[in-house]
């Protein structure tokens, strides 16, 4: 009733032009129709068949998630937009003239993930919700959503853009549309801080940004039309989403590198795909190979439901359990890999046996760094063990420790576990399932027995260098986002005993200046100590507080919270000091590229930091010395001495060059002639491969019709070689790679290049002048095997 008085007086739409749908057996929704408004019964109408009462129709008003879980009847209501939209006679007859606005869903049964139905809910629900997209087609009379103004600029750009007409054509259309949605989604989610990637919400968007491009070129354009795409979108919503303007350099700038990197692909992908395609379609296949798929999808980059369409676009499907069998298999191979290095080969159901004897492992560490507990399980990949001797290798379970188990970017606490019969060193501690802590390590002395009473105390030294590590990582995680941008926000983090890792979402190299201002507030903040504030509190508080929380990690419905001053709030499970000014120093140690659109800063704080920033100083001085010139000119006066080798080493060069051409007219003179050609091959001391290459084209055009064959080997052991074989020689049938292809083996290596041009390395420099008469030979039998023209 609530959504019939809205649909009528608050948007004013004619009452006699709504319709409504309920499952075909639910009386009590119809009921309700009739008795709360004032909709007829003509115009209910009922859609959807059970299956004997156990199975339902979920295709027409039956809503459920796809899978187990709740689901239930719908009740719908839709919008007559008259008879130039379509036909006559309901929503079940024409659902474009007839178009949804609102739907309701009862939510009163549980079902399996086959769709059978299991029962009631215990608490049955109305799940209700308005299309405000296609509220916007109703209320503006258009034909679809992408004629509203919200969507229409962006469809006129991608048609402006592409110099493609809209309306013309529906396959163009389509493609027009799908630049226009596909710009506005995109530029929404990168103000939102997200970057495209391989993974996650970055892999949506690099797909959204993919696909929009791919239309353009299918549109026929082959210009870039991201940037303008992004402008338009701006221009259109940034009133109302204001941190599309506040992020617009950034829009701007990640869909046009997206669109340069993924042209790129395109290119190489789309070659290998039509061949696939073809291959296919020659051997009569009505499915893409699953393999070149794959191979396309892990090898190359190209989008799997890039793939898909255009297979489609072909008549062709995929096999995509065939994919998907390859996909798991690479998944596979890839968690075998990380449990062999992480688990040593213990199976869930040791860890689980443990549990069960430990119960869930309470943390004392962010009080204790020591305490007494007893030995609740040795943990071995044999099994659970009752007496572990000295040096095996194994972990041990406790039910209450003072080690920090490796998690949200901070490593697990080293440290010792003593019995009074032995002693065990900690190496590392991780948590393999929920609620479980366990200590890896070697039975140093003695023997440990299961039941024994033990005291654990962690390595101190090490867990204070990783609390400033810690903090530290909170500070520059503010502070690079103030500086850089919001978008950059931490994508993962390692902190170790002396220092620590940093990445973030980031489209370029941060410049130095830049890179340099960090460095100074992250010290200024940390000098000016602000408090240091741990809170444990429920996650809708946490958001309240304003506190961030780094996707892909997992968090309970206690959560505990890291507040640093005004600046920082995050949610955290990581020991941290107390004070800010506990952390000391901070230095940067490096900046760089890990993969596309990510960065990695590696940073020290406290005295590792000290002791880094005291060696570059020592280096600085002794490059001073070095130079006699004071600190503050070092740059200077390397940079001098630079640009004069560079002008040395081009006069040395040329000057090689200028000898070596000298030789040309005593190589000429001692040059072998079969059937007419001159053929020429020596062995060029100290010549490097663009002079032999210049040296040998330059005795080609002076012998006018023959072969040269040079080479030589290079200070570090390797051999070069290079064939060049005249015009003339080349029509007769002579190809340089032929002749070459001796030589290069005689040396360890392979031959390559054009017609009349083949260059060719290998290992073994010793055998240079055997390469060359290999060569020789080749050029003498294939001279003599041609049959000059005219003959």
């Amino acid at each position: 009733a609530w959504a019939w008085e809205l649909s009528t007086s608050g948007f004013g739409f004619e009452p006699e032009r709504i319709w409504v749908t309920v499952f075909e057996d639910d009386d009590e929704a119809e009921q309700l129709w009739l008795s709360e408004t004032d909709v007829p019964l003509e115009r209910i109408q009922r859609i959807g068949v059970p299956d004997g009462g156990q199975r339902l129709d979920v295709s027409d008003n039956f809503w459920s998630t796809g899978g187990a879980g709740p689901c239930g009847p719908c009740s719908e209501l839709y919008y007559d937009r008259g008879p130039e939209h379509g036909l006559d006679g309901g929503p079940a007859v024409d659902e474009t003239r007839f178009m949804e606005f609102w739907n309701l869903v009862f939510m009163q049964y549980e079902q399996d993930s086959d769709g059978n139905v299991l029962g009631q809910l215990p608490k049955p629900s109305v799940d209700t919700g308005m299309g405000l997209e296609r509220m916007a087609v109703l209320l503006q009379d258009v034909p679809n959503v992408y004629e509203t103004d919200v969507l229409r600029p962006m469809l006129d750009r991608a048609s402006e853009l592409t110099e493609v007409g809209y309306g013309a054509d529906e396959q163009r259309d389509v493609s027009l549309r799908v630049v226009a949605e596909h710009s506005r989604t995109s530029a929404l989610l990168i103000a939102d801080g997200v970057l495209p990637s391989n993974e996650a919400r970055g892999y949506i968007l690099r797909r959204l940004l993919r696909r929009a491009v791919r239309h353009t070129r299918l549109l026929g354009s082959d210009r870039p039309v991201m940037a303008e795409m992004m402008r338009t979108v701006m221009d259109t919503l940034a009133d109302a989403w204001p941190e599309l303007r506040q992020q617009s350099e950034l829009i701007t700038r990640v869909a046009t590198a997206e669109e340069d990197s993924f042209s790129r692909t395109l290119r190489t992908g789309m070659s290998m795909l039509e061949s696939a395609i073809s291959e296919a379609k020659a051997a009569g296949e009505k499915a893409l190979s699953a393999h070149s798929a794959f191979v396309l999808h892990d090898t190359y980059g190209f989008p799997i439901d890039l793939t898909l369409e255009i297979a489609a676009e072909q008549g062709l499907d995929l096999d995509r359990d065939a994919f998907a069998g390859f996909m798991e298999g690479q998944r596979t191979r890839a968690r075998a890999a990380v449990r062999e290095g992480r688990d040593g080969g213990i199976g869930a159901d040791v860890y689980r046996a443990a549990g069960d004897r430990s119960g869930a492992v309470e943390f004392l560490g962010y009080a204790e760094e020591a305490a007494e507990a007893r030995v609740a399980a040795l943990v071995s990949p044999a099994g659970l063990l009752e007496v572990a001797e000295e040096g095996d290798e194994l972990e041990i379970v406790l039910p209450r420790t003072p080690f920090y188990a490796e998690g949200g970017g901070q490593l697990g606490d080293h440290g010792l576990i003593s019995t009074d019969t032995g002693r065990f060193r900690v190496s590392d501690t991780v948590s393999p399932l929920q609620g479980l802590i366990v200590h890896r390590g070697v039975v140093e002395a003695g023997e440990l027995q299961a039941g024994q009473e033990a005291h654990a105390e962690i390595d101190h030294a090490r867990r204070a260098s990783i609390r400033r590590g810690h903090t530290g990582t909170h500070v520059l995680h503010a502070t690079l986002k103030e500086v850089v941008g919001d978008h950059a926000a931490q994508a993962g983090s390692a902190i170790d005993a002396g220092r620590f890792r940093f990445d973030f979402p980031h489209f370029e190299a941060v410049p130095p200046e830049q890179l340099s201002l960090v460095e100074q507030l992250v010290n200024q903040r940390i000098a000016a100590d602000p408090e240091i504030r741990t809170v444990e509190t429920t996650q809708d508080e946490a958001r309240r507080m304003g506190a961030i929380a780094l996707f892909g990690e997992k968090y309970g419905e206690r959560v505990r919270v890291v507040q640093i001053g005004d600046f920082s709030a995050e949610l955290c499970g990581g020991t941290h000091v107390q004070h800010t000014s506990e952390v000391g120093l901070f230095t940067i140690l490096s900046e760089g590229s890990i993969a596309a659109n990510l960065r990695r800063i590696e940073a020290s704080t406290g005295p590792e930091a000290f002791a880094h920033l005291a060696k570059e100083r020592l280096v600085a001085e002794q490059a001073a010395r070095l130079l006699k010139v004071p600190s503050d000119q070092v740059v200077e006066r390397i940079a001098g001495l630079l640009e004069r080798v560079r002008a040395a080493e081009k006069e040395v060069a040329a000057a090689r060059q200028r000898a070596l051409t000298a030789s040309a007219s005593g190589l000429l003179e001692s040059a072998e002639r079969v059937d007419g050609a001159a053929v020429i091959g020596e062995v060029i001391d100290g010549a490097d491969r663009d002079g032999l290459k210049a040296l040998a084209i330059d005795l080609r055009s002076r012998a006018g019709s023959g072969v040269v064959i040079l080479g030589s080997a290079a200070p570090d052991g390797s051999a070069q070689l290079v064939a060049v074989v005249s015009s003339d020689l080349v029509e007769r049938g002579l190809q340089a790679s032929d002749i070459l292809r001796p030589g290069a083996q005689a040396v360890g290596g392979g031959a390559g290049g054009r017609g009349d041009v083949a260059q060719a390395g290998g290992r073994q420099g010793e055998r240079i002048a055997e390469a060359i008469e290999a060569s020789r030979q080749a050029a003498r039998e294939r001279l003599g095997d041609t049959v000059p023209h005219g003959s």
